[in-house]
């Protein structure tokens, strides 16, 4: 006769334990942080009266990262969040620099013109 296998004491008896790795909450958590860290740009323009800059703030990031956080229990689900916060991050960098670009172009244009 063999011995029973031993049980996991976080886990009740007659429960098997996870099978899967556990939800990337670090990763999550990053990429929460940095979807809410892109306000920072909207919130200069916005200061330097630029309000055309609201159009363009990462909404659709910060809330994919708050979706990640909350599919805690599902691996699955906290990767795919995690994927769709990156890519609206990168996504709005890249509009960003877009929306950037020609308000530096007029502005230099007014040095050489003002000097």
């Amino acid at each position: 006769m063999s011995a029973p296998p031993p049980t996991d004491p976080a886990y009740p008896p007659g429960t098997p334990p996870p099978t899967a790795p556990p939800a990337r909450v670090g990763g999550a958590v990053a990429a929460l942080v940095v979807a809410v860290l892109t306000l920072a740009g909207p919130a200069l323009m916005i200061y330097l009266d630029f309000w055309f800059f609201l159009l363009v703030v990462n909404v659709p990031g910060i809330g994919f990262g708050i979706a990640a956080l909350r599919k805690l229990p599902d691996p699955v689900g906290v990767e795919r969040y995690i994927r769709y916060t990156w890519a609206c991050t990168f996504a709005y960098v890249i509009l960003f620099v877009l929306f950037t670009i020609p308000v530096v172009v007029l502005f230099m244009m007014m040095l050489l013109l003002t000097s």
